[in-house]
């Protein structure tokens, strides 16, 4: 189930039919799906409706083209209560980290406040750079995304604290590792707090007025996980009250941010409109762990990426 941001080109169409003989593929764009096709359906790959989810009788394997779940966890939804539900957690590691150096690094050497300068051809320097090597990062939430973060933030000098729901072995790329309850000791040492948590019941608003407080006053906090990691309004009032130094904000609640939002107007907030994980090598990606599920599935293996309808994720 094809759209703008998941297209299928005709070398993946073949990829998949070539896998076996015993594939029936149906390629469509999401508003041209019909009710039979999905009834008909054994494997759905794209972001089927609620409605067409209780339609499909004998579909026993989803497989979102995004790494975020939230939207499907909820069993009541599928008509098969036995249903494995995958992402593609893996494809949009890669572009984030990138999108979350860019913006440390616009807030550090004052690129956004550049940018206002040239638009009034003002020759003038800004004060108030920072450094990252030598400071400390956050990172709240350490799977595909953190993952990435954390190793070119270790990379670049940073001392690097992670936190994990589960703690395992501290990769050599990360310096401390904390569970979740231990998230006021990151919040109040690191000069940087990447959020790059699922949604879930678990994870709302983890970024509390009273987390916000235990922050550093310079503190520069991203989020490219989900809106919903942060209380808005207490965010709002930290960043105009100077809690905390900046923001760079890839998710909101709602979206689109309204246009009469505080956010807009705030000088020390960087805004991208969800638009972190973009890149032209993403299709790559999203097919190759399909098509290595694929063939699980028809070897009756464990598939990779399986979302835990419990956690969310």
């Amino acid at each position: 189930m094809t759209n703008s941001i998941f297209p299928m080109k005709e070398e993946y169409k073949r990829m998949i039919e070539n896998t076996t003989s015993m594939i029936s593929l149906n390629v469509r764009k999401h508003d041209e799906v019909t009710m039979e096709m999905v009834q008909k359906a054994e494997i759905i790959f794209g972001w089927p409706s609620k409605e067409q989810l209780r339609e499909a009788k004998n579909l026993k394997w989803l497989h979102l083209p995004s790494a975020g779940a939230d939207r499907f966890v909820d069993k009541e939804s599928y008509c098969n209560k036995e249903i494995v539900l995958t992402n593609s957690s893996g494809v949009f590691g890669l572009p984030i980290a990138e999108h979350v150096f860019a913006m440390i690094l616009s807030y550090n050497r004052k690129l956004q406040e550049y940018a206002y300068q040239k638009a009034e051809r003002k020759w003038q320097g800004v004060s108030g750079e920072r450094d990252f090597y030598g400071s400390t990062i956050g990172i709240i939430g350490m799977g595909d995304i953190g993952t990435e973060v954390a190793k070119r933030a270790k990379v670049w000098g940073a001392n690097v604290l992670g936190i994990k729901r589960t703690i395992t072995e501290t990769p050599e790329y990360v310096d401390r590792i904390y569970s979740t309850e231990e998230i006021d000791k990151v919040l109040a040492e690191s000069d940087y707090i990447v959020l790059a948590l699922p949604s879930t019941p678990k994870t709302q608003e983890i970024i509390s007025e009273e987390k916000l407080k235990i922050m550093k006053s310079d503190a520069f906090i991203i989020n490219v996980g989900r809106g919903s990691l942060i209380n808005q309004e207490a965010l709002i009032k930290a960043l105009k009250e100077g809690w905390i130094g900046g923001a760079g904000i890839d998710v909101t609640t709602p979206e689109p941010l309204p246009e009469d939002n505080p956010l807009w107007e705030l000088p020390n907030v960087i805004i991208t409109p969800h638009s972190s994980g973009g890149s032209p090598s993403n299709d790559k990606r999203r097919m190759n762990i399909f098509l290595d599920n694929l063939n699980r599935y028809l070897k009756h293996q464990p598939l990779r990426n399986t979302v835990d309808f419990r956690e969310g994720y």
